[in-house]
């Protein structure tokens, strides 16, 4: 079995490199990694997110999304991330998830999103779809955002107990992981309210033996709607010091690898020495994200490139429409310069490879 799965990742990687570095300049790429933000309803109030102060109208229903799957190109998707809002309210969750797998015949890979602050129910749900996974072959993970111990987490979610709530469920979810096999892991947002107490989150990982991830906090004008936020948020002069410790403390960090501490290193030289971003970008090649409302994006950080509802085109028009393609090319040297995310970084920089290798060789970007 061991063997087996050394050769999977082998060829996985090939796969990868050939796709990213030869295939992709003679031919379009099919869409790999899909994100779907299945509805906008949130029952959280976080600083750093508009979200929560939508009132979405009109929200694909579960036969509208059954209409959706059946286009083609999704025929091809091997990672799904769902997400939202909270995805958790939309009314028809388990059974989405469920016609999202069946309409993804290639899909290898899930994760689900969530707050965590609705605790019996994510461990309901939770456990029928980690089964369903189970009889699909399919390796599911469940993702909880934390974003600091105690009152740190609550402030910024403004959720009364929303940390003893959200804590409860990773303890619930491990129990749970264990007897179904999904992966648990805790992902949080550094931003200016949480970096002194970064060490403290830390311990809280060590001690309750839990997976723990970071990102950087954004701002963008659609998707989060958060500009305004940025000048209370966003890093500034005051704590650059801490903040680069912090980031330098996660590159060095034993549980950080080699692959994800080149992005780690090319945000250090972003922050402390207005370098541009060098990390390549899957959103570039074969990710893609749609949502409730019906809008395409190449990627959450810049505009939506249609609307599946409004315009009565399908995805795969919108997705491939010449403007749009010329558009995404242009993201490298627009937006991409300055963009702060890590979201599935660690497979762009295997399959981009060459920078990966002189990183690896000479400890540079």
């Amino acid at each position: 079995m061991l063997k087996i799965g050394i050769v999977k990742k082998i060829v996985k990687l090939v796969n990868g490199v050939y796709r990213y570095n030869i295939k992709s300049r003679y031919q379009r790429l099919n869409p790999r990694s899909l994100m779907i933000n299945l509805t906008y309803l949130c029952n959280s109030r976080c600083v750093m997110c508009n979200i929560w102060k939508m009132k979405p109208k009109n929200e694909l229903t579960y036969d509208d999304w059954v209409e959706v799957m059946k286009e083609s190109i999704f025929k091809d998707i091997r990672n799904l991330t769902i997400s939202g809002g909270e995805p958790l309210l939309f009314k028809d969750y388990v059974k989405s998830v469920k016609l999202f797998i069946d309409s993804m015949p290639r899909l290898k890979q899930l994760m689900i999103n969530s707050n965590g602050f609705m605790t019996n129910k994510l461990v309901a749900d939770m456990k029928e779809i980690s089964k369903y996974c189970q009889q699909k072959g399919i390796l599911l993970g469940a993702n909880i955002s934390i974003d600091g111990v105690a009152d740190v987490h609550d402030s910024i979610r403004r959720i009364k107990n929303g940390f003893d709530k959200s804590a409860a469920t990773v303890v619930r979810y491990k129990k749970l992981a264990k007897k179904y096999g999904f992966n648990v892991t805790v992902s949080s947002l550094l931003l200016r309210q949480n970096i002194d107490r970064y060490q403290e989150f830390v311990e809280w990982l060590k001690k309750t033996k839990t997976q723990g991830s970071f990102q950087i906090v954004g701002f963008h004008k659609t998707f989060l709607n958060n500009k305004e936020t940025e000048k209370d948020l966003n890093i500034n002069s005051k704590v650059i010091g801490i903040f680069l410790k912090v980031l330098k403390a996660i590159r060095n960090s034993k549980d950080t690898d080699d692959i994800s501490r080149y992005y780690w290193e090319d945000m250090i030289n972003m922050y402390e020495n207005g370098g541009v971003r060098m990390t390549p970008c899957s959103f570039l090649y074969d990710d893609f994200v749609i949502d409730s409302l019906g809008d395409v994006y190449y990627c959450l950080s810049v505009k939506p490139i249609g609307n599946f509802v409004k315009e009565k085109r399908s995805i795969v028009e919108i997705y491939n429409d010449p403007k749009n393609i010329e558009f995404r090319k242009n993201l490298s040297i627009t937006a991409c310069k300055k963009c702060n995310s890590g979201c599935d970084v660690r497979n762009a920089i295997i399959f981009d490879f060459k920078h990966y290798i002189k990183f690896k060789l000479t400890g540079k970007l």
